[in-house]
């Protein structure tokens, strides 16, 4: 599917596009009723297309969700080289964010934004003569459309319970003035109703294959899996407040008879499975070089990706991805200031083909010749890149690439049915082969018996196998902005977070020659060298050693690039030897150089941010702040 969707203006929309003859482009006139807005199949997709619209502000998913909610963790990581806050409270990425941060209250409101659009569309749907008058014995068009609005709406909520926890419900048709002076509704409350809500409409949705643009919508496969990662949602743990003490950071707990939830999980994800709608067909590589070049097969790895529109909308390939300086090529810039953990790169397999995919060392110069880039916060998400694009954008481009933001994988879905089962029933044998798919992709043919069938194999315990879920999800969705949330409902985030601060500085250390139990080996430097580009003359690439072995020593001929040595040495001012000061504070909102002997693996972690200060007033005291941002 070559094609994007180009979406029309219609309700509260925040973008404006030229029409063109391509899905839901239709022309409604001003000043219609909600009678008229519904009255056909057409005005019905226009109205579908409103929801779509507002997805694509930089509030919502063309920025915000996408990038700006990270959190540092063993995969994304924004280094934090102080201890003092930042005058606009960004300092989410160390899980110190502030509630007079601007760009919360901005997503708050473009969230409510698309689900108050939703609800006027549920509720004209619901009330037109063409939902009315159809059987609902099967799929069909207008059910397949008010499927799709409700589908969307599940998955806004679910972003926005990820992020804040408790937020305002409301599932009925508003001005906005209802909004004010009412509180929230506990988190496990609306992920049941949403979860009810899903399976209600799903017998009547479509599947991608009988969508025109396919994974672009909302398809039945998509209401699947989203009931199942609502359900592991409702089912996993969340950092609820001590409301006695909104000065605490507040305790982890766990839903009662989340055992049912994990049941509905491996019931609709295994539907998904069955459905053989979606399957692992291209290689790792060439999925994502599609991506690059906007092209989302049908049935394959991707269940729903929100279109974004080329030259307008989307960073993908700009803010993640490989970064480009402009120069005299057709590929314009990248920032690629979305980065992933150094330490990232020595976790996988070396013969694991996700990794060279996932993990660039490297950024492209005004010639587009390599150079040498990686360190502790400096490793490019390599999944994205414009010098993958066969119709390159232009000189002068910078954002809007239109390359679409892939929400939910096929992959994804395998990965959270092995979770699923393995909870209720341990590694049984259709988690295991759910696991043995996705590492299929991962490596060649060739190795498959040892890294695929008896790398399974030998998870034989829950725990065990568990583990290996949480590390496959690691490497599989590295820069794709899923680790947080999956450590959250782990509740696997504090453990996380303290082991990850003391690899850094433990890498430090050894790298400097101290000893420290169980770490034998680190890669203290790589060393490179730029050699001609076997495939574009004139341009230069490079040859990087130390990242499959770790060399105590440069090698002839290549320069040297300080990699974890640099990561611990003499402060001046002190005389004694301390880590950086990115290890110090990147984690400072949990563990820091200042608390770290009093941290413990079990505390909990705020990843939950404040509500709004803005939201706060406008609610007029039904709302308030707790796990410690208002002390």
């Amino acid at each position: 599917m070559n094609k994007k969707i180009i979406f029309s203006f219609l309700l509260v929309v925040a973008l404006s596009f030229t029409a063109c003859d391509e899905y839901l482009d239709v022309q409604p006139g001003s000043g219609f009723t909600q009678v008229e807005i519904f009255k056909s199949e057409k005005d019905i997709q226009s109205a579908v297309a409103g929801v779509y619209t507002l997805m694509l502000t930089d509030d919502a998913y063309a920025n915000r969700l996408a990038f700006v909610f990270n959190m540092n963790t063993d995969v994304e990581m924004s280094g934090v080289s102080t201890n003092t806050v930042n005058g606009n409270g960004s300092d989410i990425a160390c899980y110190d964010p502030k509630p007079y941060w601007t760009t919360l209250n901005g997503t708050w409101s473009a969230m409510y934004k698309i689900i108050n659009t939703a609800n006027d569309v549920i509720e004209g749907i619901e009330s037109s003569d063409l939902y009315k008058a159809d059987p609902k014995d099967a799929p069909s068009t207008i059910m397949q459309m008010y499927g799709e609005v409700k589908t969307i709406r599940a998955m806004v909520y679910l972003d926005m319970i990820r992020i804040w926890g408790d937020v305002v419900f409301r599932t009925k048709s508003s001005t906005g003035d209802e909004n004010f002076a009412v509180g929230t509704t506990d988190r496990n409350v609306i992920l049941e109703f949403l979860i009810d809500d899903l399976k209600s409409v799903e017998p009547f949705m479509k599947n991608a294959s009988e969508l025109d643009y396919g994974v672009e919508r909302a398809s039945r496969s998509f209401n699947q899996g989203l009931i199942g990662l609502l359900a592991l949602t409702r089912g996993g743990w969340t950092l609820r407040p001590d409301e006695n003490n909104p000065a605490s950071i507040g305790h982890m707990e766990r839903g009662k008879n989340y055992e049912q939830y994990y049941d509905i999980a491996i019931q609709y994800l295994d539907k998904v499975i069955q459905g053989r709608q979606h399957d692992l067909k291209l290689s790792f590589r060439d999925f994502w070089i599609k991506q690059n070049n906007w092209e989302t097969p049908v049935n394959d790895d991707v269940i729903f990706s929100i279109p974004m529109l080329k030259n307008s909308t989307g960073e993908y390939g700009y803010f993640a991805g490989i970064p480009i300086i402009e120069g005299n090529h057709p590929y314009g810039s990248a920032s690629g200031t979305l980065s992933l953990c150094g330490e990232y790169l020595y976790s996988f397999d070396n013969k694991d083909l996700r990794r060279d995919v996932t993990c660039a060392p490297l950024s492209y110069d005004q010639n587009l010749n390599q150079v040498i880039r990686l360190d502790l916060a400096r490793l490019a998400v390599g999944k994205w890149s414009k010098l993958w694009m066969n119709d390159p954008l232009g000189s002068t481009s910078q954002k809007g690439t239109g390359i679409n933001y892939s929400w939910m994988r096929f992959a994804d879905v395998l990965l959270m049915y092995a979770e699923a089962v393995n909870e209720r029933f341990g590694p049984r044998e259709d988690a295991k082969e759910c696991l043995r798919r996705v590492r299929r992709r991962a490596f060649a043919q060739a190795d498959w018996g040892t890294k695929v069938d008896n790398y399974v194999m030998s998870k034989s315990s829950p725990d065990l196998f568990f583990k290996a879920i949480m590390d496959e999800r690691k490497w599989e969705f590295g820069g794709e902005s899923k680790r947080k949330f999956d450590l959250a409902r782990w509740n696997k985030f504090s453990e996380v977070i303290y082991n990850q601060y003391f690899k850094l500085y433990n890498w430090g250390r050894v790298a400097n020659g101290a000893y420290v139990p169980g770490i034998d080996q680190v890669p203290g430097s790589i060393y490179y060298k730029n050699i001609p580009d076997p495939v574009n003359s004139g341009r230069t690439i490079l040859d990087i050693k130390g990242i499959d072995e770790i060399l105590q020593a440069r090698p002839a001929g290549y320069t040297e690039l300080p990699f974890a040595v640099s990561w611990y040495s003499l402060n001046n001012e002190t005389a004694s030897y301390e880590p950086r000061n990115d290890i110090k504070w990147s984690f400072r909102g949990f563990i820091n150089y200042n608390n770290a002997s009093a941290v413990s693996p079990t505390d909990p972690l705020r990843y939950l941010c404040p509500y709004p200060s803005k939201v706060i007033t406008d609610h007029r005291g039904a709302i308030q702040n707790y796990y410690g941002f208002n002390f």
